[in-house]
């Protein structure tokens, strides 16, 4: 149990370091402060066009030693070259015609809802990601194979091997989501039914038993809601505001 309340009080020290760190530095000048217009004349943009009527991404990871910055996007995982953006590769990975019949039929939304909107994009090891989608509202995850070296030059999803992405990505994609990957073990804050009003912290992957915060205990989780967290090198999300830590239950 110590080390599971360690892990939130990770996540509340992070909430406080960046409510601090916004407190410090929201009346900052930028150094540098330019129009749109000013950076399309300048002819040192270089653009991406991206996807066709969606801009749904919401998702990164910088990996600095290969020199990708990836995007989780909707249906979509990018893989950019830092040094020119128009160096990239991409996975496409939507849902089957059931999956977005039966999220159709349910009410929701077939563009706007109905898709598999990237949640989670996280370092596995030094040869995969591990990532989770939305699923037109029944989330799921697997692996993305990028090699052993920058220079291999690969971008594969596993898609033999997919997973439960319960307490892992939200169900709806308006809904954010924090997460962290430690030792093999990936944290998680997110809502874990399909109404998006259970939201808890998980512990998934790894060898041990998952776990998460009480359900409906106001002594964990009370309001919760959606924050942005900025930390240092990393931007994150977390869609709770923790109250006391108290127990843990069996998933």
């Amino acid at each position: 149990m110590g080390w599971f309340a360690g892990i939130a009080c990770l996540f509340w020290g992070v909430l406080l370091t960046a409510r601090a760190n916004y407190a410090n530095g929201k009346n900052n000048v930028p150094r540098l402060k330019l129009s749109y217009k000013e950076m399309m004349d300048s002819n040192n943009v270089i653009t991406f066009n991206g996807l066709a009527n969606s801009s749904s991404y919401h998702t990164f990871l910088l990996d600095e030693e290969r020199s990708r910055l990836y995007v989780g996007a909707k249906d979509h995982i990018f893989s950019f070259n830092l040094v020119n953006i128009k160096d990239f590769q991409k996975i496409v990975w939507p849902v089957s015609y059931t999956r977005r019949d039966e999220c159709k039929w349910a009410g929701k939304d077939i563009q706007k809802e109905c898709a598999n909107f990237i949640k989670v994009l996280k370092a596995y090891n030094h040869t995969h990601l591990y990532a989770c989608g939305t699923g037109a509202f029944h989330p799921i995850c697997t692996y993305i194979e990028v090699g052993h070296h920058p220079e291999d030059n690969i971008f594969k999803l596993q898609d033999s091997h997919f997973e439960n992405g319960r307490g892992k990505s939200p169900y709806d994609p308006k809904l954010l989501t924090a997460s962290l990957l430690i030792d093999g073990e990936l944290y998680s804050g997110t809502a874990a039914d399909f109404m998006g009003r259970d939201f808890a912290i998980f512990r998934t992957l790894g060898h041990h038993h998952p776990i998460r915060t009480e359900q409906h205990d106001s002594r964990w989780l009370n309001e919760a809601t959606a924050r942005a967290l900025p930390s240092e090198g990393d931007a994150m999300t977390m869609p709770v505001t923790m109250a006391r830590l108290a127990s843990l239950t069996w998933l």
